[in-house]
């Protein structure tokens, strides 16, 4: 599924109240994948709080519907003391394409929740508005979608653009210069064209082309063909080792809350010709090839602030932390990987792998606005997968965060044994200078003595 989207959710009894948000930084709690049934459920951080559930079953028709569900806390957007869950459910189901193929639609189209009683006669309104949908929830073979079928007008979804043009928009992602000159044509037959991508080069020229031009090397006709081949990006292959140690920043009003700085690192378990291996993923923002994007939220709740990070494309690695008596900590871990022919090309199959690791509050604890460091290698084990951090500091629950203080450093105890090896090994040396020199004046005096008392025993 890809979409952008924008989610309002309204307080009707005081309209100037209102969360609004769009997917940036949301992240995949869960998924299903069954032969009728399919669902993703995104777990939604700043803006629109909750959890926002896309479900996919086939009807009588083989047609695909669509229903979502919003789950949500009313006191953790507006305040109001309402803290019992809401659920807000579309008015009715999404018709979108047949089992066998993929639904797109560019156009913005406004999808229709029902209203949400609250507490004291409060009301809620959900809406959100998508766009640039593409959805292939059955039969999907690969990383790649089927061919496309268009959006419709249908009960439960108000468009706001024309569907006409999504017909010529689809054929463009297949041959631009073709369809530039005839747009027309694709749009009588669209999904014609879309399951044979040479079509549109034998349609759109037959007034200016004949068709015995179309046989030479040198006809302008055989140049279209160089973008019908949009491949998906294949990925570097990851380098083991210490990956480049990054920062990731969560703001609000008052400047920086959260920063986190380290170099991450994966080893995870996949199936390479059904036999268990281990392959090694790094996250680097500034290489480009990793797709790496990063929200946080500063307001989360009084008690807690997150960061997601997303990598390759549509990994994602949701990191919370959490106030304690003293201070603040890193209490909890949320990983999905996407393993992908793309990233891996010699995977057996592809999958997704979700891991979730939940800390002591002791394991990395901070002091109220200072900071935790661990500038040693820290690994752990979160079900079967290796998390490895280096030159690990992190600061949250603070105002305008601009750089980690240099005191109020809480360090793990990696460092600290590091830390006391340099004093404990200088003392080590003085030590043993000071025996070497007590030991070189004990053999000089006796030495001396004994040339001594040779000197006057001499006649």
């Amino acid at each position: 599924m890809d979409l952008s989207a924008n989610l309002t959710l309204l307080l009707k009894s005081n309209s100037s109240l209102k969360a609004e948000s769009t997917l940036e930084g949301s992240a995949m709690g869960s998924g299903v994948c069954d032969p009728s049934v399919s669902s993703i459920d995104l777990t939604l951080a700043s803006g629109v709080k909750g959890n926002l559930d896309f479900s996919f079953k086939l009807g009588a028709d083989s047609n695909v519907n669509m229903d979502l569900t919003l789950t949500f806390m009313p006191d953790t957007m507006f305040k109001n003391g309402d803290t019992g869950m809401k659920t807000a459910t579309t008015v009715s189901s999404t018709k979108l394409s047949t089992m066998t193929a993929s639904y797109t639609c560019t156009a913005p189209m406004v999808i229709k929740f029902k209203s949400v009683a609250g507490t004291d006669g409060d009301e809620y309104e959900f809406s959100m508005t998508i766009s640039d949908v593409k959805i292939q929830a059955f039969n999907v073979t690969g990383a790649s979608y089927s061919p496309a079928e268009d959006c419709t007008a249908i009960d439960g979804l108000t468009t706001e653009a024309a569907m006409t043009s999504q017909p010529p928009v689809q054929t463009t992602e297949k041959n631009n210069e073709t369809t530039s000159e005839a747009p027309t044509a694709p749009t009588t037959k669209p999904p014609t064209n879309e399951s044979t991508s040479e079509a549109p080069v034998v349609t759109t020229q037959p007034t200016t082309k004949p068709p015995t031009n179309e046989s030479t090397s040198e006809a302008p006709v055989t140049t279209p063909a160089k973008p019908t081949t949009p491949a998906q990006p294949v990925y570097p292959t990851p380098a083991p080792g210490a990956p480049a140690v990054n920062t990731y920043k969560a703001a609000n009003v008052n400047g920086t809350c959260l920063m986190f700085k380290a170099g991450i690192e994966f080893t995870l378990p996949v199936l390479v010709n059904k036999v268990n291996v281990t392959k090694t993923l790094g996250i680097n923002k500034e290489d480009k090839s990793n797709e790496t994007e990063y929200a946080g939220d500063c307001d989360a709740s009084n008690m807690t602030q997150t960061m997601t990070v997303t990598f390759y494309k549509t990994s994602t690695m949701l990191m919370t932390f959490t106030k304690s008596d003293t201070g603040y900590y890193f209490s909890d871990v949320d990983i999905t990987f996407n393993l992908n022919k793309e990233l891996f090309p010699d995977i057996d199959k592809e999958e997704t792998l979700m891991v979730r690791k939940t800390f002591l509050k002791d394991q990395f604890a901070a002091d109220k606005d200072g900071s935790y460091k661990c500038n040693d290698k820290s690994e752990l084990a979160i079900q079967g997968v290796n998390f490895r951090t280096y030159n690990l500091q992190y600061a949250a629950f603070q105002k305008n965060i601009t750089e980690f203080k240099s005191s109020g450093i809480s360090e793990c105890s990696a460092d600290s044994d590091t830390n006391s090896v340099v004093p404990i090994a200088v003392g080590a040396a003085l030590a043993g200078l000071v025996v070497i020199v007590l030991i070189a004046y004990l053999i000089g005096r006796k030495r001396s003595r004994h040339l001594e008392e040779v000197y006057k025993s001499m006649p």
